[in-house]
């Protein structure tokens, strides 16, 4: 197996492993947070709330590795735009993951402080489900931009088909725009992919789930680097 075929086949199920474990990481605390006394009732459900925590960790890590294995391979056409993508999609993003991981985990805190004591600063747990929509929505642009920067490249070599690449542009330039307006909205929530203006997350979504099966099955067109 030469180097493009293996790093495709590692970048694909990176892809995959981060973009499942964001759909989790949902799934495991929807319940939770939809319940009228959260943050407050997070104690009850500790364990569900750390693998809920555990997946949004796991998705920061597998998807901050993608631009760090390209980067080999990207610089020999743009170094420039390469090592934009690992600084925004490697570090930046990365950095706002776990400063999210640790504004939820930050909630189970409180919680339990109310659990044991019966008593609680709820405008804490207001102001750190605050912080975790403002992490989220700067995170977004941050990804946006390292998405951008890494699909043009894969646009310049053909390493994947142009309509993929394609689609991960137009996908990468409509995403912030759902973080940017939720920014300005009365809350300022994140948004819900599916949701409102979060319909504009969709395309990204599909198209990551799409990119990741291609590169694992078809891998890289190696021969289109110069």
């Amino acid at each position: 197996m030469n180097i493009y075929r293996r790093t495709a086949l590692i970048v694909g199920i990176l892809f995959i492993i981060g973009t499942l474990s964001g759909i989790l990481a949902g799934v495991v605390t929807a319940s939770i947070r939809v319940d009228l006394t959260y943050p407050l009732n997070i104690f009850t459900n500790e364990t569900q709330w750390i693998i809920g925590s555990f997946f949004v960790l796991l998705m920061g890590l597998s998807l901050s590795m993608i631009p760090v294995l390209l980067y080999p391979i990207f610089k020999k056409h743009n170094e420039v735009l390469a090592f934009g993508s690992v600084l925004f999609r490697g570090i930046f993003e990365q950095v706002g993951e776990i400063l999210y991981v640790i504004s939820i985990l930050l909630l189970l805190t409180v919680s339990e402080i109310y659990g044991k004591t019966g008593a609680a600063d709820q405008s804490l747990g207001s102001m750190l489900i605050a912080a975790g929509h403002w992490i989220q929505n700067i995170n977004g642009i941050i990804f946006s931009v390292g998405t951008l920067m890494m699909f043009i490249l894969f646009y310049q070599t053909k390493l994947i088909p142009r309509w993929l690449s394609g689609w991960g542009i137009v996908g990468a330039v409509l995403y912030p725009i759902a973080y940017i307006m939720s920014m300005f909205s009365p809350l300022h929530l994140a948004p819900d992919i599916g949701v409102g203006i979060g319909l504009l997350l969709i395309p990204t979504a599909i198209q990551e789930i799409v990119f990741g099966v291609w590169v694992i099955v078809k891998g890289f067109n190696h021969e289109k680097i110069y």
